[in-house]
């Protein structure tokens, strides 16, 4: 078995850019990837990580961030806890050592002496040398210093047990965590694209698992349905030509609560006998994009000058859907042809920076300029909302 390394050095704006994540989280996803179908994932349920295979057989991996210490060195206290919990998992009939393979990942780069041979200990007289060399650990005057608890806790298994959780573990380090999972989503995807799809994937990985948890039911993914869903997600959210919405649904508190306050655009709506539908509507589209405008441009997806196109297309836009309804429908009263303008300038696609907008947006950024009064609904606006 070769012990697998990934020379190359983290970059630190990936590092900081899935701080939102844990490493089990990373580990989680990656594995959903990899696998093949039949088989199941789960997080902190057996171990950090388990794969539980379709044959019946386990892949039992301890996830371990090395930024601070070496938890592969010699006498490192997380590698025996991680040996001792596997033997545990083992003489309590939890799992069976025979058809388990244990693993321990650590992340960046990190080796050690003892690990290495343990990692390489295929063989039953390698297997022994190893073991012998374990029972060193402990100074028989001083049981209970540094790993030694750990190391007895792992040895009083017994030989049989020993034996086998070294012949079938393996050690695996990795420079990137997050490699692993961008490897995956990689292929026909724009660089740009790639690291906010890669984060999408971890996200729903980990937003699945914690259902399961809040539900009280078994943290175990399969494989198989994931895959299908990220899939139907990547397809759904088109990274390279979409802006998605960074902005929740608002509660129908915070929709009614606006509505009371009657702010301009409100007031523009109701002038032309909106519907109560069509306010709570016109509402939330204000409120989505108000707040994708503010996150778009904190997080640099937008050039805030950009928003100053559109808003201009949109007033265009306007005065020509004004000067038809006028001429189409001047027989009809007022609020009449004020609600035909609304519904066929909201209606209007356009991109922002050549990307394509969320459904909300365009229609939201019709209210925020109705709301300054640069447009309106009612074919006499100017007049019932004069400037202040």
């Amino acid at each position: 078995m070769s012990l697998l390394e990934i020379e190359k050095p983290l970059k630190a704006t990936a590092a900081g850019q899935y701080l939102g994540y844990s490493l089990q989280q990373l580990r989680l996803c990656h594995h959903l990837f990899r696998v093949p179908d039949g088989d199941t994932v789960s997080l902190e349920y057996v171990d950090d990580v388990g794969v539980h295979r379709a044959d019946g057989t386990l892949l039992l991996e301890q996830s371990k961030s090395a930024l601070t210490g070496n938890p592969a060195a010699d006498r490192a206290e997380d590698l025996w806890k991680s040996f001792a919990n596997w033997a545990d998992l083992s003489v309590g009939g939890k799992i069976d050592p025979n058809t388990t393979d244990f693993r321990l990942y650590v992340t960046p780069v990190k080796m050690g002496a003892l690990v290495g041979q343990l990692h390489a200990a295929t063989e039953k007289d390698a297997v022994a040398v190893a073991l012998a060399k374990i029972r060193k650990l402990i100074d028989p005057k001083r049981p209970d210093v540094g790993c030694a608890p750990q190391v007895a806790r792992f040895l009083k298994a017994g030989d049989d047990t020993c034996n086998l959780i070294i012949k079938r573990f393996q050690l695996m380090t990795e420079a990137d965590p997050v490699e692993s999972v961008r490897e995956f989503v990689r292929a026909g995807v724009p660089s740009e694209a790639q690291n906010d799809l890669t984060a999408a994937a971890v996200g729903m990985a980990r937003d699945r698992i914690d259902k399961l948890i809040r539900d009280q039911q078994v943290p175990v993914l399969s494989a198989t349905n994931f895959r299908r869903q990220f899939q139907t997600f990547a397809r759904r959210s088109n990274l390279t030509n979409l802006l998605t919405s960074k902005a929740p649904e608002p509660t129908p508190g915070a929709i009614q609560d606006l509505v009371n306050v009657a702010p301009t655009f409100v007031r523009q709506l109701q002038a032309v006998n909106a519907s109560s539908d069509m306010l709570v509507t016109a509402v939330s589209d204000y409120l989505r994009t108000t707040t994708d405008k503010v996150l778009w441009a904190d997080e640099g997806t937008i050039v805030e000058d950009s928003l100053d196109d559109l808003d201009a297309q949109l007033v265009r836009r306007h005065i020509i859907v004004r000067d038809e309804v006028e001429d189409t429908h001047a027989a009809k009263d007022e609020p009449f042809r004020g609600r035909a303008v609304y519904r066929q300038c909201t209606n209007t696609t356009l991109p922002l920076d050549g990307q394509a907008l969320p459904s909300h947006f365009v229609a939201g950024a019709y209210n925020c300029l109705a709301d300054v009064r640069r447009l309106g609904w009612h074919p006499s606006y100017k007049t019932l909302f004069p400037e202040e």
